[in-house]
């Protein structure tokens, strides 16, 4: 049965009237004016651009916005859309499901907010796109109609239709189906059980629903997840349509000084699910993500993001045609077993699995610090790109500075083109933030809420990540975008790039520049670590000259001779465009 909108004081009609009016004025806001470049903060080579801006591409001061979440359009990957929780300026304690989009590569942005009824705040808002370019934003709704709802763009994030009510409930997200098989464009939703005044008891306890019809319609909740307390968790699509969701069993263990205890994480999979006809049924599995799940809760403890959560458990699959294809990774945030105060109280851990989940690798510690009681790790975001690289970037207190350094932090990033089995070294990308500033004031008074929101988002592609995050580089918290990617050579270009367009070789295919190896290449002749007119030049310069013993690298078909044909070999092996002879 398809879904429609019940248990609410306003009838279909009048929403519907009501979304309509305000859509076409969210259209006018968006487009009025041509967005200039976004204020930004660089770190090393990396550049974040500020989104939440006003149309002049300025900062809004006294606005405020967290957990952003990130869309890509796959027709056109310059066309990226981010949405937020915002905050208004001047402030109150009304939020506002807040989106910008892009169409230079996230340089500029132009901002709005989705539609709402009189009186209603929207929250946990989630993005995502379609094979088609369509883009889908997920945000729940309270007051006035108490459910999550989904409104879609045809047009880039520039306007957004009238919304298809859902659910109600709480730390939903929302994933498209883009494996180009025959589920491609059907859209899942999970969700979180609700403690909102009123919950709808159709939608408890069932945590799944899904449509079939690019988002028209959703289907009425009929497969009840294995973990019934399952919450803070992810979804994402195999290569073959397979539903996939991480997540914690939120079930009380115990407590300890840092707080609550969690029971579990898991993995959740679904291989009917695609299939329109068919009842939803999903298997569990609990995994050992290295350490225990917790809600840090404590009062006697310094903590990051005391009165937010510390992230999603993530999930990301390969969809790649390489040999890592249908390898499944996850990413959490964990404390050691055995904690006792005074030891390292959170770390993030990856596992991977070769087998749809069957099976899963020993957890790996992913930040590289030495141990600390005042390094925390969290907020962490884990995807994968079209090539097999999986990227992984967090929230990390280790640089944290002065008596309270839990309240400082900055973005650290690390990658692996093995399916996880080596990563690269941590690497920070983004300058050190305070965490500790409210995220809201109301008539000039600060409302205690030393909270950075729930989650942060990230996608890959071939060349690196595009991330969304909240940070106080203003004095306040704002919305960010940050490109990231590989670059061993610290040339502010993405490895994959450098070698893609012949900037540097890549002699044993493992996708690091040889500039950043200790290897020796075959035709670099002044040893700088790549072939090019340089090196042809040395070969061609002694022509017709006997070669100075059997080592000599000029002669590269070891016959004796420096001559022509060891030049037009060494072309073959050029490393830079424009060395033919």
């Amino acid at each position: 049965m398809n879904k429609s909108i019940r248990n609410s004081s306003i009838k279909p009609h009048d929403v519907h009237s009501y979304f309509n009016g305000l859509a076409l004025f969210s259209i006018v806001l968006s487009t009025a004016l041509e967005a200039a470049p976004s204020p930004t903060v660089s770190f090393g080579a990396y550049t974040s651009y500020q989104v939440n801006v006003d149309s002049l591409g300025q900062n809004i001061p006294g606005d405020k916005g967290n957990e952003p979440t990130i869309a890509i359009n796959p027709l056109n990957p310059d066309n990226l859309v981010i949405g937020w929780r915002m905050f208004d300026s001047p402030p109150t304690l009304v939020k506002h499901g807040g989106y910008a989009y892009s169409f230079d590569g996230g340089v500029s942005w132009n901002t709005g907010r989705l539609a709402a009824l009189p009186g209603q705040t929207r929250t946990d808002p989630v993005l995502d796109s379609d094979s088609q370019g369509n883009f889908y934003y997920q945000s729940l709704g309270l007051g006035g109609e108490d459910r999550t709802s989904v409104f879609k763009s045809s047009d880039g994030g520039m306007s957004w239709s009238e919304p298809v009510f859902q659910f109600n409930g709480d730390k939903n997200w929302l994933v498209v189906d883009k494996s180009r098989t025959a589920s491609d464009g059907a859209i899942y939703s999970t969700w979180r059980r609700t403690s909102f005044p009123n919950p709808d008891p159709n939608y408890l306890p069932t945590y799944f629903i899904r449509s079939t019809d690019g988002g028209t319609t959703y289907q009425e909740p009929n497969a009840a997840l294995p973990i019934a307390t399952l919450g803070f968790g992810r979804l994402a699509i195999g290569p073959t349509g397979e539903v996939y969701l991480s997540g914690v069993d939120e079930s009380l263990i115990s407590f300890n000084d840092l707080g609550v205890i969690r029971r579990g994480h898991y993995f959740l999979k679904s291989v009917d699910a695609k299939n329109p006809d068919a009842s939803p049924s999903f298997i569990a599995k609990k995994v050992d993500m290295g350490g225990y799940p917790m809600m840090l809760l404590s009062t006697a403890l310094a903590l990051p993001n005391p009165l937010g959560g510390d992230g999603d458990m993530q999930i990301a699959a390969d969809q790649s045609t390489g040999p890592l294809r249908g390898n499944i990774y996850m990413m959490a945030h964990a404390t050691p077993y055995g904690w006792q105060a005074g030891d390292d109280p959170q770390n993030v851990y990856f596992v991977r699995s070769g087998d749809g989940g069957a099976s899963w690798s020993a957890p790996r510690r992913l930040n590289d610090d030495s141990p600390s009681p005042s390094s925390f790790q969290y907020f962490p975001m884990l995807s994968v790109g079209p090539n097999s690289r999986i990227d992984a970037v967090w929230y990390d207190t280790r640089n944290g500075t002065g008596t309270s350094p839990y309240r400082y932090s900055q973005l650290y990033y690390s990658y692996s083109w093995d399916g996880g089995v080596t990563w690269s070294p941590n690497q920070a990308v983004s300058p050190v933030f305070n965490t500790h500033i409210p995220y809201n004031t109301v008539n000039g008074n600060e409302v205690p809420a030393d909270k950075m929101g729930d989650y942060t988002h990230m996608l890959s592609d071939a060349t690196g990540a595009h991330i969304a995050y909240a940070a106080t580089f203003n004095g306040e918290q704002d919305v960010y975008y940050l490109n990231v990617f590989p670059d061993c050579n610290h040339n502010a270009v993405s490895d994959v790039l450098d070698i893609q367009q012949r900037r540097s070789g890549d002699t044993n295919s493992n996708h690091l520049p040889d500039s950043c190896e200790n290897i020796s290449i075959i035709g670099d002749i002044d040893g700088d670590k790549d072939v090019d007119l340089l090196d042809i030049n040395l070969v061609t310069a002694a022509k017709n000259k006997p070669a100075n013993g059997p080592t000599d690298p000029r002669d590269l078909d070891r016959n004796g001779k420096i001559n022509l044909l060891d030049a037009r070999k060494q072309t073959l092996l050029c490393t830079r465009p424009r060395c033919a002879v």
